[in-house]
């Protein structure tokens, strides 16, 4: 009997852990629920386009999406609630995949909130800090998604599409976010242009899309949400102000090549399973 007493100790620690990640996971979500509907001017709150003195506006800089664009968020956090009751089962709850992935959307989710309320207390450069810690905990999180795949399609569609969807958009925000802050600042490195540097820009999120895009199967949805924004600028800077040819180029130019590193990952893997099926065998993508 003394010797079970360390295995029930550990049991009784792990189970703890467990509902406080599931917890801190659910209750994370509805303080960015809350902070994001005051991001919308209701609550009390100051419209995210109307704080900073119109710095997150969609005709302050050139890399800033038309205001159709943020319509995403909907849909980010429809997936993450769904996210979180997923996490709830049974079955979810001592994965090792959850165990890893559930601190970080907890994390992403606090996060966010706080760039809300840094927009719209006017701090664009805390603003811009709180979006790079942000960014980095999903690519984190995208990380951990690879590095433990899904086991199901309900799983797939549950834990992975609402990361990749929220990191793709993410990608785009913080690009947006950085032109806003350099464009307070009155900064023009080298005296390049603003121009140039969006061009420049965006050929950074692109390819830092495209890397996303590449991981595990092909992750479509953070393909998804990093087009919709490309999509969303581009259309900003060709019917808006101000107005420039070489983004709304650029813009299209990085749309089609995340979708096509996405679908081309999707296909390979999809091939070398065919493959591997017809051999008898799975392979490790």
């Amino acid at each position: 009997m003394d010797a079970v007493k360390p295995y029930l100790h550990n049991t009784r620690n792990f189970l703890a852990t467990d509902v406080a990640r599931q917890l801190a996971v659910s209750a994370s979500l509805v303080f960015a629920l809350l902070i994001g509907a005051r991001g919308t001017g209701l609550l009390g709150g100051i419209a995210i386009k109307e704080a900073a003195a119109g710095a997150f506006a969609p005709d302050f800089t050139l890399l800033a999406p038309a205001s159709g664009a943020f319509s995403i968020w909907s849909v980010i956090y429809l997936g993450l609630a769904g996210y979180t009751i997923f996490q709830w089962l049974p079955s979810q709850r001592r994965t090792l995949r959850q165990r890893a992935a559930g601190w970080l959307v907890a994390a992403s989710l606090v996060l966010n909130a706080s760039w809300i309320l840094s927009a719209q207390a006017s701090n664009v450069g805390l603003s811009l800090i709180v979006m790079i810690l942000l960014l980095a905990v999903l690519l984190a999180a995208v990380y951990v998604l690879t590095r433990y795949p899904a086991r199901s399609l309900v799983e797939a569609l549950l834990a992975d599409a609402p990361v990749g969807l929220y990191t793709g958009w993410i990608l785009v925000a913080a690009g947006a976010n950085a032109a806003s802050w350099f464009m307070l600042r009155g900064t023009d490195l080298f005296g390049w242009g603003a121009d140039v540097w969006a061009v420049i820009s965006l050929g950074v999120v692109s390819f830092a899309g495209a890397v996303v895009a590449m991981t595990g199967r092909g992750r479509m949805s953070a393909v998804a949400a990093l087009c919709w924004g490309l999509g969303w600028i581009a259309v900003s800077r060709l019917l808006g102000d101000p107005g420039s040819v070489p983004v709304v180029i650029a813009a299209g130019f990085g749309f089609f090549f995340v979708l096509v590193c996405g679908a081309s990952r999707r296909f390979r893997v999809g091939h070398e399973e065919r493959r591997a099926f017809r051999r008898g065998y799975v392979p490790e993508i």
